[in-house]
């Protein structure tokens, strides 16, 4: 990669990690606020504000964002397009795989009675990753198996069409990249407006597909490839950005978007940026920000099975929520490392 030393300078072990804590928040004060029985008033007040306050710096944008400029650099360093795509197949899979077998001894465990056939089906999509609940598991108190593995699916699509597009996206010229993000722009708001009006399976479709995801990752694929440009202003304009950021969203005002407002969806990516490079330089030796997406649902079935949220604190709750994620990715991390370790001396490496 042709990338300048001071560019590889940035903060974004840490950044991974708030974009996880920021989902992680999100899904814990709303499933809270939904099952909770008899939610005391305090507690009512701050899990609206844990909500409000994750909403306003939504983690999948951030992700997306990151991942778009991170995969870019990983494009460049890749000899082929094959030595691309099988880097991500071994960054998305293995513990996917892990975290599948996980949460089927988890569920066996929660609801041995309810599984079926369905189950089965289930298992085969996981292998590429398809986000789906089987019928026998949707009456589950969050209605979900892992409602947060949409995500990886539009990460795949993203990187094979990253793949493919990548040497026409080399030869863009600032007007045309202009171009590019307002269509995607439109496109976002465009399936804010057909979720709106259509619904049913419509909406379920366009849920799964990457296209009102793209402008995100798209922005920071070009923040990546204007880098030498782009970076020493983004990171000057953080603080300003910011500040404008947090006056626009204080405006009680409707703004159109998908999954987020348009205003966010176009300043958070190009502000994550900018911030990556406005921290120190941040290299943590573990990352298990992804282990933290794919296990903190599992963790709140738990939680909602045993009615954990009614009966603990609910800082009590937050921290054994923080708590079990954190373990759960750490061991499936160790499981990951020690199965590579094993197939290695296999192969005689």
């Amino acid at each position: 990669m042709d990338t300048n030393t001071a560019y590889e300078k940035n903060g974004f072990d840490l950044l991974r990690y708030a974009a996880a804590c920021s989902v992680m928040l999100l899904h814990y004060s709303s499933i809270c606020m939904i099952l909770s029985k008899n939610l005391p008033e305090k507690t009512a007040a701050v899990m609206s504000g844990i909500r409000k306050a994750a909403l306003l710096f939504p983690g999948v944008v951030i992700l997306f964002a990151i991942s778009g400029f991170l995969v870019s650099a990983s494009f460049e360093r890749a000899k082929t397009r094959r030595a691309f795509f099988l880097k991500r197949v071994l960054r998305i899979y293995p513990e996917l795989w892990i975290c599948t077998l996980i949460n089927l001894a988890v569920v066996c465990v929660l609801v041995p009675k309810q599984l079926d056939r369905s189950i089965f089906p289930w298992l085969v999509t996981q292998i590429v990753g398809i986000a789906n609940t089987p019928a026998c598991l949707k009456s589950l108190p969050t209605g979900s198996v892992n409602g947060a593995l949409w995500t990886v699916f539009t990460e795949v699509q993203l990187y094979l069409v990253l793949g493919m597009l990548y040497p026409f996206l080399q030869k863009m010229k600032d007007r045309h990249w202009a171009a590019f993000l307002s269509v995607l722009a439109v496109l976002n708001l465009g399936c804010a407006a057909a979720v709106r009006d259509a619904g049913g399976i419509a909406a379920k479709w366009i849920e799964r597909l990457f296209i009102p995801y793209a402008l995100w990752f798209f922005i920071g694929v070009f923040c990546f490839q204007r880098r030498h440009k782009m970076l020493p202003v983004l990171r000057r304009v953080f603080l300003p950005m910011l500040c404008i950021y947090l006056i626009l969203k204080s405006v009680p005002m409707r703004i159109p978007g998908y999954y987020a407002d348009i205003i966010t969806s176009v300043m958070i990516p190009f502000m994550v940026i900018g911030c990556g490079y406005f921290l120190p330089e941040i290299r943590l030796k573990q990352d298990l920000s992804y282990g933290m997406f794919l296990y903190h649902w599992i963790i709140l079935n738990i939680m909602a099975h045993y009615e954990l949220m009614d009966r603990m604190p609910w800082y009590a709750g937050l921290l054994l929520f923080f708590a079990g994620t954190m373990a759960a990715a750490g061991i499936s991390r160790a499981l990951y490392v020690c199965a590579s370790r094993v197939l290695r001396r296999g192969r005689g490496e």
